[in-house]
């Protein structure tokens, strides 16, 4: 029965992104002609080459080439090669090489760096640029330096974007100044035509041939952007379009790397008790353990009781309760169970267990109930004292009804 309740599981999907995967491992390098007393032949400047791409596309951060781990083993790069096939491109001689992706995420882990899976949350990149006298959205078909530098560095790294293309619908259902002004109602809007996990706000100031990149990444389905709990990431970036753009791409990077580095990990920043009500056969309770185990919001889940149509779990997280509430409650299975407020009870006198037993034989007479043997309750465990070692701090209580 469990063996088949799992495959049933199995079957039913509660990822909380439409995830794009992202070659990471696969790349060609141009194979350079070298003199005969260089001191590296042009293959294997060409596999040290290749090698960088592959680090720079596992980690979404260019800055990983600086480590002094990742330094080393590039110049032992033949030794994270699963397969190497010379070929050609432009009429220039190549090398396709593919990297032993176990080998690379070692390597990461060696070198204390964040490891970004293949499988990335798409961005939808809003690009509203100020030059003095108008803003401007800039399309993907308007075909400004922006947008090309922006989709080739993206590229490079492995940041899966799409850019709104500026057709009729676009342009007449949005205007640059709510772009500028995070208006998310009206970009959630906007956005919800495209199939992207995440929106990002990018507002370039163009200063001559200098320019200032603030952005807001707002991490989570266009329809959900506008909920207030949702709290953005923002950044900034200055120099030449080329330095803002490395920066900006290399930031939004290096936060998914980061965040998906904690989950692999099981890296806790913070626990909920989360009750469900209503689990009445076990196909849903796997289901949800596993729509659990897939949020975003989650690092680990445990099981902790059951009795009969009631379940707890408790539930480890990499983001706050709130985070993982709103994700949860997108689901139409679930909905939340209100607790009463209950008023904080009068301080009373610790019970000893006399006392305790001569409330339960019943009433007594005045003298007769006060009378207590004071050596008993002094030690009784009743009546220790609590200190701040003996208080164990209790994880929040989440309590949801689940429709079968």
């Amino acid at each position: 029965m469990r063996f088949l309740a799992c495959m049933l599981a199995a079957l039913t999907s509660f990822s909380a992104f439409a995830v794009t995967k992202v070659n990471v491992f696969d790349t060609e390098a141009v194979v350079i002609e070298q003199k005969e007393d260089a001191r590296y032949s042009g293959e294997e400047l060409a596999r040290r080459e290749g090698m960088r791409d592959v680090i720079v596309r596992a980690t979404g951060d260019a800055a990983s080439l600086d480590n002094a781990v990742v330094k080393k083993a590039i110049t032992q790069s033949s030794r994270f090669l699963s397969t190497i096939t010379p070929s050609e491109k432009d009429g220039q001689p190549t090398l396709k090489m593919s990297f032993n992706p176990k080998q690379i995420q070692a390597l990461l882990a060696q070198a204390d760096l964040p490891y970004w899976p293949d499988e990335r949350a798409r961005l939808l990149v809003w690009v509203v640029e100020d030059n003095g006298y108008d803003r401007t959205i800039s399309w993907e078909q308007s075909q400004r330096t922006s947008i090309e530098n922006l989709r080739y560095v993206a590229n490079q790294k492995g940041l899966p974007i799409t850019v709104p293309v500026g057709d009729i619908d676009d342009v007449t259902s949005i205007q640059p100044t709510e772009v500028w002004g995070n208006f998310t109602k009206q970009i959630s809007d906007s956005s919800r035509r495209y199939d992207v996990d995440a929106v990002v706000v990018a507002r370039i100031t163009r200063n001559g041939s200098q320019q200032n990149l603030r952005w807001t990444l707002y991490d989570d389905k266009p329809q959900f952007i506008v909920d207030a709990s949702l709290s953005p990431v923002t950044g900034e970036a200055s120099g030449t379009n080329k330095q803002v753009t490395e920066t900006f791409v290399a930031d939004l990077g290096r936060y998914y790397a980061q965040k998906s580095s904690a989950k692999a990990s099981g890296e806790i920043t913070s626990s909920v008790v989360v009750n469900f009500k209503g689990v009445a056969e076990a196909q849903s309770f796997f289901n949800i353990e596993r729509m659990l185990e897939n949020l975003s919001s989650v690092a680990s889940v445990e099981l902790m009781h059951v009795m009969g149509s009631s379940v707890d779990f408790r539930v480890n997280l990499i983001t706050d309760a709130a985070d993982f509430e709103r994700q949860l409650l997108r689901s139409n299975k679930v909905s939340k169970v209100e607790i009463a407020v209950e008023t904080e009870p009068a301080a009373v006198e610790p019970t000893t267990e006399a006392q305790a037993e001569s409330t339960l034989d019943g009433p007594q007479s005045g003298a007769e109930s006060t009378t207590v043997d004071n050596t008993e309750s002094q030690t009784s465990e009743a009546v220790k004292p609590t200190t701040e070692e003996s208080i164990e701090s209790k994880p929040e209580v989440l309590m949801y009804e689940w429709q079968s």
